[in-house]
């Protein structure tokens, strides 16, 4: 930060925003989460075997949403599970063409036993639920940038 306020002279604030997100909540039966059998104080492992297949090892919710913001869906996804402590599973969906920026469609599979969407698997799989709605987040709004300085 200290590099980008010298070096462009940015200046920024948080603030909050209303956007449309995903939540992600306990479905109405209840979590099926493992809990994680690792250190507690280690390094989650999130990763895809491919698209639609995901592994997580001793990661917690926001581990998980941020992985699923940052890789696979189009808004931000905000953990409202109020779930704790660390979890090992395996997700595996059928990703559609709006997830992993437009690629998830090509990974499309219409064999008989092909996993099921997103929204499906996750509840089915995990005991988890994704609503689509519109809260207030936290935003990063850039208040001043310049072009750089010579060096």
């Amino acid at each position: 930060q200290k590099l980008l306020a010298d070096r462009f002279k940015l200046t920024f604030h948080h603030d909050k925003k209303e956007l449309t997100v995903f939540t992600l909540v306990v479905a109405k039966n209840g979590s099926k989460l493992t809990p994680s059998a690792g250190d507690p104080k280690g390094l989650p492992g999130l990763g895809f075997r491919a698209l639609g297949n995901m592994n997580a090892g001793n990661a917690n919710m926001s581990d998980f949403t941020g992985l699923m913001q940052a890789a696979v869906l189009d808004r931000p996804v905000v953990d409202q599970t109020e779930l704790t402590g660390r979890f090992d599973f395996q997700l595996k969906w059928t990703p559609d063409e709006s997830q992993f920026g437009g690629r998830g469609g090509s990974a499309k599979n219409d064999a008989a036993d092909a996993p099921p969407d997103l929204f499906t698997a996750i509840q089915e799989q995990l005991g988890l639920q994704l609503k689509s709605a519109k809260i207030p987040v936290d935003v990063l709004v850039i208040d001043r940038v310049e072009k750089p300085t010579e060096n």
